[in-house]
């Protein structure tokens, strides 16, 4: 589940040489007042200076090229140790400045439906831009997207194997001011593959989830086939309008009852009117039975998160789960 990551070490060896750790991976350019520079390390960037080293970048990338496979525990720890290795300092005590904690869902429907139902939560804003949901404080950013969508727009793709139709990705990034208030105190590195601190970070990315404001079904559930013609379209509308306000009530108490000059030939155009607005709710009951979205997403994370404890190499016995969680009470 771990995604996108920002070590900072700090606690330098004595022999320590920035220019050394940067020969070792090819330095592609030096600061200008010749305290440090920066390099790359599996597609992925590295700074030294006489100060720090860090590292940024995804995990997944840096050893598939893509990140629509989730990584293991153990994966993880073989990647920090071997970033460790050839940059030539210990980047496992390094300090984890933010992580991206995420896993992708495929759906039944595409990813914008469920991104509808999905409202806000208390003391974070909502925003949605270019087809992205974020949720977010200074501490903790939510965000939903279409994750084939993005990977096919950076070029990220797995290079065999059919790719799902509709790829739904829940990420929550931890910025250092989370994660500090999380833990008590901050993260290393080498703490990412300890089971209490990753049961720890499943825990809250599911709490997060949980505390968002779910919005009911509606007429916006709906694909471009739905509409059969032109007058179906119509009749969507109408069902839209209704949902909101009693059409046949309006149309009739409202305006037909306070119109002004009346006519003997308004009862008809009345008639007729409503008759149109029968023919759409009944439309309405067969075409807009949606599915439930949001039961639908709840439920694949819930069935992730019982194969990730119960089946998953980063599961735990309940030996494991007594001992991490009664350790943290």
């Amino acid at each position: 589940m771990y995604d996108k990551i920002r070590l900072k070490l700090y606690d330098l060896p004595v022999d320590y040489s920035w220019q050394a750790v940067l020969n070792r991976i090819g330095a592609q350019s030096y600061f200008a007042d010749n305290t440090g520079g920066s390099g790359v390390w599996r597609g992925r960037r590295v700074i030294a200076t006489k100060t720090y080293v860090s590292f940024e970048g995804s995990l997944p990338k840096c050893l598939y090229g893509h990140n629509l496979r989730t990584l293991s525990l153990k994966e993880v720890e073989g990647l920090i140790m071997q970033l460790s290795k050839d940059l030539g300092v210990p980047m496992c005590d390094a300090e984890v400045e933010f992580l991206e904690f995420a896993h992708n869902f495929n759906m039944e429907e595409p990813p914008i439906m469920y991104m509808r139902k999905l409202d806000a939560m208390k003391k974070f804003r909502p925003n949605d831009w270019s087809g992205t949901k974020y949720i977010e404080n200074d501490k903790i950013r939510l965000k939903f997207y279409d994750k084939i969508k993005e990977a096919k727009k950076k070029r990220e793709l797995p290079k065999f194997g059919r790719l799902p139709k509709n790829l739904l990705r829940y990420e929550v990034t931890f910025y250092k001011k989370g994660l500090d208030s999380l833990f008590g105190r901050e993260l290393t590195a080498k703490e990412l593959w300890d089971k209490k601190v990753f049961w720890t970070l499943v825990a809250e990315w599911l709490g997060y989830y949980d505390d968002i404001v779910k919005l009911p079904n509606d007429c916006w559930n709906v694909g471009f086939d739905i509409w059969g013609s032109a007058k179906d379209f119509t009749k969507w509308c109408i069902c839209i309008v209704n949902a909101d306000q009693n059409l046949s009530y309006y149309v009739k108490h409202v305006l037909f009852k306070f119109r002004a000059n009346p006519q003997p030939a308004d009862r008809v155009l009345h008639g007729q009117i409503q008759k149109k607005i029968q023919e759409a709710l009944e439309w309405g009951k067969i075409h807009l039975d949606a599915p439930n979205l949001t039961l639908e997403l709840t439920t694949k994370i819930e069935q992730y998160l019982t194969w990730l404890l119960e089946q998953s190499p980063d599961g735990m016995t309940i030996e494991e789960e007594q001992l991490v969680w009664g350790m943290a009470s």
